[in-house]
């Protein structure tokens, strides 16, 4: 079979080249702005492709009509994008998804779309989330930081009813905050906003800086280990009944509160280390972290039992998730950039 992954420079896409190239699994094609991250990966299978493809339709049509399943990751996946340029951000993670799956559409191509858990919105539900069952709340529309969800959202919707349709067969995902090596990227101490809350507790571990709590910390989140992720990719994809049908991709029993991650983050980093973390834990506001506009969710874990059904699990527990990213990002070239 023939893949190609549109973003694969990306953390999600790095690493599943480099699961796939080291199974020898399909054949991939890659493209994106950046390979930064696919540094040390490489294959007989797989070519890499340095170009964008919103500025390149007729090279996306071309590779689009070349290959078997088109695996679509690219996104602005960051807080801080949504409250400062929500229109980039509509831009990018709904008007250029819907040409690349009107492409498909008119080649013929399977789908396979990387979605978001943020689809489920804010708080008020009481069991799991079900991919299948649980409704999606946003937050109102004042406050821009759920245009991420609300375009994801409603690119689901538009996919789903073309498929209803027979223009096209899909799978989509939710990711539940992958975690693992290649991760992101780190930032300055005391920064505020950017990237996601393990870039930021990282970062605070490697400098020393404080780790900021936004809104007390409170929130919860379960974490998936990345080659997981990974390996549920293969799960769906060599699956005819994955097909026109949406799937949780998380880790239930990784279930904590941002407050907890802090601390948890700071006893493997001193337990891999042997250097005593002294962050200082902060709390502030989510619109002085993120910016006016922004606003959080409590957050359920996923009901990951439709997968499940598919024969996938997820075999990594959080010490694993958290130590192997931590120590991947402990090489001083990943982080030389913030020291």
């Amino acid at each position: 079979m023939k893949l190609l992954i549109i973003g694969v420079g990306g953390f999600i896409g790095s690493n599943l080249v480099k699961y796939l190239t080291e199974r020898g699994e399909h054949e991939i094609v890659g493209i994106d702005i950046t390979d930064d991250k696919l540094r040390g990966i490489s294959g007989p299978n797989f070519t890499y492709i340095d170009a964008d493809i919103t500025a390149a339709p007729e090279l996306a049509d071309k590779l689009i009509s070349e290959c078997d399943v088109v695996v679509d990751l690219i996104a602005y996946a960051n807080p801080s994008i949504y409250v400062k340029s929500p229109l980039d951000v509509v831009r990018l993670n709904f008007f250029e998804n819907i040409r690349i799956a009107e492409m498909c559409m008119k080649h013929g191509k399977r789908l396979f779309q990387y979605s978001t858990s943020e689809v489920y919105g804010k708080s008020g539900h009481t069991g799991a989330y079900n991919e299948d069952h649980t409704d999606l709340i946003m937050g109102p529309s004042t406050k821009q930081r759920w245009i991420y969800a609300s375009g994801k959202q409603y690119l689901e919707r538009i996919i789903h009813a073309h498929g209803l349709r027979g223009d096209i067969e899909y799978t989509i995902v939710r990711p539940f905050n992958f975690v693992g090596p290649r991760f992101d990227y780190l930032v300055q101490a005391e920064t505020l906003g950017g990237p996601r809350v393990f870039a930021h507790f990282m970062s605070a571990l490697i400098t020393g800086g404080p780790m900021y709590l936004v809104d007390g910390g409170n929130q919860r989140r379960s974490f998936t280990h990345i080659d997981d992720a990974s390996a549920a990719f293969t799960t769906l994809i060599d699956n005819p009944a994955a097909i026109n049908q949406i799937y949780n991709i998380g880790n239930p029993e990784t279930d904590t509160s941002i407050r907890d991650l802090a601390t948890y983050m700071m006893s493997l980093y001193e337990e891999i280390t042997g250097v005593e973390p002294r962050n200082e834990l902060i709390e502030i506001s989510g619109e002085e972290f993120y910016g006016k506009g922004y606003e959080d969710m409590d957050r359920v874990p996923p009901d990951i039992s439709k997968l499940q059904a598919l024969g996938w699990q997820p075999i990594r527990d959080k010490r694993k998730t958290f130590s192997d990213a931590i120590e991947y990002n402990l090489d001083p070239e990943v982080h030389a950039s913030i020291l």
